[in-house]
């Protein structure tokens, strides 16, 4: 590993779930890289692998749910970011219910909050998305935290 790609995984992420959904499919995705951008009105950014699936469903549906994974849920991420929603269910996997605007979220989560994209802005083999917060729910202060070695040994 290069001296920047350690200073990189340096950085400290929680780790998040972003759900979406076309029709009645829905999908799972473990995201790291999230951080607020505005505080008025309440905006995030969130970049996904463009080669992703849910790069496309979030363009497409222009709406998506973040679950803040909470302490204990490292198998929830590991499902949710090592395989594809093009060749599993992932929703079946996880303990997930669909909120009132009709999006995924992991349950036990420490919070979730549902979106609606403002941008989309293309970067490199990342999509940057930037989203207005419309709606959340706070359950517990303990957060998940980002590891690389935690999830990509090696």
């Amino acid at each position: 590993m290069s001296t920047i790609s350690k200073c990189m995984n340096s950085l400290s992420q929680g780790v998040y779930v972003i759900g979406s959904k076309k029709d009645e499919t829905y999908n799972l995705m473990t995201a790291a890289w999230v951080t607020q951008v505005s505080a008025n009105p309440n905006q995030l950014a969130v970049a996904i692998g463009a080669s992703h699936l849910t790069a496309g469903l979030v363009r497409e549906q222009e709406k998506f749910s973040l679950s803040v994974l909470a302490e204990g849920q490292e198998q929830a991420a590991r499902i949710c970011g090592t395989q594809s929603g093009r060749n599993v269910d992932k929703s079946k996997l996880v303990s997930c219910e669909v909120n009132k605007k009709g999006m995924p979220v992991v349950n036990g989560s420490a919070a979730w909050l549902d979106c609606e994209v403002s941008r989309c802005i293309d970067l490199g083999d990342h999509v940057l998305v930037i989203a207005e917060v419309v709606d959340g729910e706070v359950f517990s202060d303990k957060v998940l935290l980002y590891d690389a070695e935690t999830y990509f040994p090696g």
